[in-house]
């Protein structure tokens, strides 16, 4: 396979959610992302705007391609967007890093926040596209960790080797 163009943040038909909570404190394995986003790549946006008290979680936490998805319903062939392309394919992704981790003898991962915060050289970093939005030209991807695209899209073998290295 060949990369024709670098991955970006979806900007075809739809749009990445991605933000601030209102709710939710910021938890700490997710404390320094968020806060090195903010001191680097800070938007010219006020807190009329978005919660910017740098003490709520931030999210997403990382990406799929969630554009343009073939699927065939009856013979029908159509695309498909949004979550509903994105969010099992990571569910593919972790359901064989467990795979491989019970067939070591090791446990399921369970929950993964942690880890891939602990591993962001496991994830492909988006840098490219925003999430268009509230009246304004949204947040933009950045280096690290970015409330568009997260920590990026997951590098497979470099995230299975980090969840194979735990106990």
């Amino acid at each position: 396979m060949t990369k024709t163009q670098p991955e970006q943040a979806c900007e075809t038909v739809i749009y990445s959610g991605g933000g601030f909570s209102n709710v939710f404190p910021l938890p700490s394995y997710q404390s320094a992302a968020v806060k090195g986003w903010f001191q680097n790549h800070p938007p010219p946006y006020s807190a009329a705007l978005f919660n910017n008290s740098q003490a709520t979680r931030g999210f997403p936490d990382i990406s799929a391609n969630g554009a343009n998805f073939i699927i065939v319903v009856q013979g029908v062939s159509s695309l498909v967007f949004g979550t509903s392309a994105s969010a099992p394919v990571l569910g593919s992704l972790f359901t064989l890093i467990n795979q491989a981790r019970l067939n070591a003898g090791k446990s399921a991962i369970g929950f993964i926040n942690p880890v891939l915060y602990a591993n962001p050289s496991a994830m492909n970093d988006i840098t490219l596209g925003g999430n268009q939005g509230c009246g304004t030209p949204g947040f933009s991807s950045a280096t690290g960790w970015d409330p568009v695209t997260g920590l990026g899209t997951p590098n497979f073998s470099k995230l299975q080797a980090a969840f194979m290295a735990l106990p």
